[in-house]
């Protein structure tokens, strides 16, 4: 694809966006809404194929003409559902009528593309990996145990697609190399064996990749890695390729500043765009598989948030230390809203590694939160309460005494242990993360759920407690 026109297609990408639709949680009665729209028009061939284990309807959507068979699916993990918006978003453009449509007709004149959004619906719905019986779809493809594995299988079987597009997330710590850029976007040529063997099949797959990666350095400059590429004899797209269907698997990282993964949405959104177009014009042909084994590979070298350079004093020593953060996404099923669990993953010489927020803390002691020594009966006693006092005197931690209470989550600075519930804070690997950063004696900063809060600032910017469990 042309820059000029790449840039154009970029810069048009909210007229086709479904606005209506979240990229980072999307439900199957959303997606069946518009699977029904799309049925209304004669463009695309809708036919439901199957139901998950919970009997979930599972679609597949055909548009295209064209000779080179094309299978596109998402979110066999549940809880990665940035494709599936991406593909909504697709259908909108392949079915608009503008300036585009030069590209559009080679598209669709040259190729049949088959997608199947949201494989994995019961898993959807509860922002698990896993289906319904715990399986990993992208785990299943030797025993075959659970029905979506076997309706994705039986599809692929029938149809012989030449290119198959496995969409998936990945998390955001990962960085393409060392150089400490967070992987927005990690791309795979699945291999057929131990080995490696680059064969006729995996070659188209690296091509396709190469075309795709030059596509989006041009927006994300050091952001997209290879993702590793040890042979997985129970994935998908490794059995795909070795039954000569060439597999690329787009994974969706993470950006800074990017917290719902729109600016990911919109980057598969155009990856896809122009894979499509360049296996049209069999333009990916002249693409070396070097081109391909120069991405970067996928490290696992970020933290959310990184505390560099403490002092910690300890048995009667003081330490040079730093301190690595994540925050778990979590998922409460009854009110469908996120919330974060922040623990410490790693403590010691993080030198090599990067924060996506990060700290240099030199001069700066860190010690636990303490627990308040006043407890209260439910968390609804805190709402009149002055959280920023409580945090200058470095508690980070209340008891509720009210056995009932069964919220995991509350819009308060602060973490919440119940009355019954043996709790010592520390300062350790998968410890929860509720620190004091001292300076000369005083409290200067905390973090509570691994979230950074200068003491100094009177608005409170960390609102989303955790009751211990």
């Amino acid at each position: 694809m042309k820059k000029e026109l790449l840039n154009k297609l970029f810069d048009s990408y909210n007229d086709y966006r479904t606005a209506s639709i979240r990229s980072d949680f999307i439900t199957h009665q959303e997606l069946k809404d518009k699977v029904t729209l799309l049925k209304q028009g004669k463009l695309f061939t809708v036919e439901q194929i199957g139901g998950s284990l919970e009997r979930r309807e599972i679609f597949s959507i055909k548009i295209g003409i064209g000779k080179t068979k094309i299978l596109a699916w998402s979110q066999m993990h549940g809880d990665e559902p940035t494709a599936t918006a991406a593909l909504l978003d697709i259908f909108n453009f392949l079915s608009a009528n503008d300036s585009f449509n030069s590209l559009r007709n080679s598209i669709l004149q040259n190729l049949e593309i088959h997608f199947i959004p949201m494989i994995n619906p019961d898993g959807a719905a509860r922002y698990q990996r896993e289906n319904a019986f715990n399986i990993d779809l992208n785990r299943d493809a030797l025993r075959f145990q659970s029905d979506e594995s076997q309706l994705l299988w039986k599809y692929a079987e029938k149809f012989n697609p030449e290119f198959g597009f496995n969409l998936h997330d990945q998390n955001s710590y990962y960085t393409a190399g060392r150089s400490g850029k967070s992987a927005a976007v990690s791309l795979l040529a699945p291999p057929v064996d131990f080995d490696k063997t680059v064969d006729e099949t995996r070659l188209r797959s690296m091509q396709v990749i190469s075309v795709i990666n030059k596509m989006l350095s041009e927006y994300i400059p050091g952001h997209v890695a290879r993702y590793n590429d040890d042979f997985e004899p129970r994935a998908f797209g490794d059995n795909l390729t070795k039954n000569k269907i060439s597999s690329i698997l787009i994974e969706s990282g993470f950006i800074k500043n990017d917290i719902n993964k729109e600016t990911i949405r919109k980057l598969n959104f155009v990856a896809l765009v122009s894979a499509f177009n360049t296996i049209a014009e069999e333009s990916y042909k002249s693409e070396k598989a070097e081109d391909y084994f120069s991405i970067p590979e996928n490290e696992s070298l970020l933290f959310d948030l990184l505390l560099k350079n403490l002092s910690l004093h300890s048995n009667g020593k003081n330490f040079t230390i730093d301190i690595g953060i994540n925050r778990e996404k979590c998922f409460d099923e009854t009110t469908q809203i996120f919330y974060y669990k922040g623990t410490i993953k790693e403590a010691g010489d993080l030198s090599i590694y990067n924060g996506i927020e990060e700290h240099d803390l030199r001069g700066f002691s860190v010690e636990c939160a303490k627990i308040y020594d006043k407890e209260f009966y439910d968390l609804s006693a805190l709402r009149e309460f002055d959280f920023s006092s409580l945090l200058s005197k470095g508690y980070g931690y209340i008891t509720i005494g009210n056995e009932t209470e069964t919220n995991s989550f509350f819009n308060f600075p602060i973490n919440a242990i119940p009355k019954y519930r043996k709790f010592s804070p520390a300062i350790a690997v998968d410890e929860y993360a509720n620190l004091l950063l001292i300076k000369n004696g005083k409290i200067e900063s905390v973090i509570i759920n691994g979230f950074y809060q200068d003491s100094a600032e009177t608005k409170i910017a960390i609102l989303n407690g955790l009751v211990i469990s």
